[in-house]
């Protein structure tokens, strides 16, 4: 008896802690965000793109990325991804580009089936299936957005969903490509 109340116990607290995961910061205003302005080296874990090909942020110097850590299964990215492809719309690849990273562990045919069914055209898609990046920026939940500099280096991040394509990232994007 003691080991079912045991076992129940820790099975309820493995679901908060997923629910927690993915939505400990939702806001229904997706648009009342704001960044977290710092400035530190680049993570350095690897991530694959649609090919397997391993990648790190190496990869894409020479250009403001901004680094979006999303999975299938989370509601807040679900509503946010639309915004993310309107904004990279927005800028030339060359100098800007979204990678929104899924963290997903099943196959990545449900990401690529996941931007079908968003009709998401704009933007590249990519997997850490090992999750070292969230460990790595200490990603507190879900969605998880990060903005890289030119030389590699973290400069500001976002918790949370956001409406991506608002005036206010547009600015921080122009203002941080001079």
């Amino acid at each position: 008896m003691l080991l079912k109340n045991f076992r129940s116990k820790l099975i309820l607290m493995v679901y908060a802690i997923i629910l927690l995961f993915c939505n400990i910061l939702y806001n229904t205003d997706l648009s009342a965000n704001e960044l977290i302005i710092y400035e530190k080296q680049g993570f350095s874990s690897k991530f694959q793109d649609i090919n397997s090909k391993e990648l790190d942020l190496k990869n894409f110097e020479g250009k403001l990325i901004l680094v979006n850590l999303w999975a299938t299964w989370c509601e807040p990215c679900k509503e946010e991804m639309p915004s993310l492809d309107r904004l990279q719309k927005k800028f030339e690849k060359n100098i800007f580009q979204i990678l929104p990273i899924s963290l997903d562990r099943g196959p990545k045919k449900n990401s690529i089936n996941f931007f079908n069914d968003y009709n998401i055209k704009e933007l590249d898609i990519f997997f850490d299936d090992k999750n070292n990046i969230p460990r790595e920026a200490r990603a507190a939940g879900l969605p998880h957005s990060i903005f890289v500099d030119k030389d590699g280096n973290e400069i500001a991040k976002l918790i949370g969903p956001a409406e991506w394509d608002s005036d206010y990232f547009v600015n921080f994007i122009r203002e941080n490509l001079d």
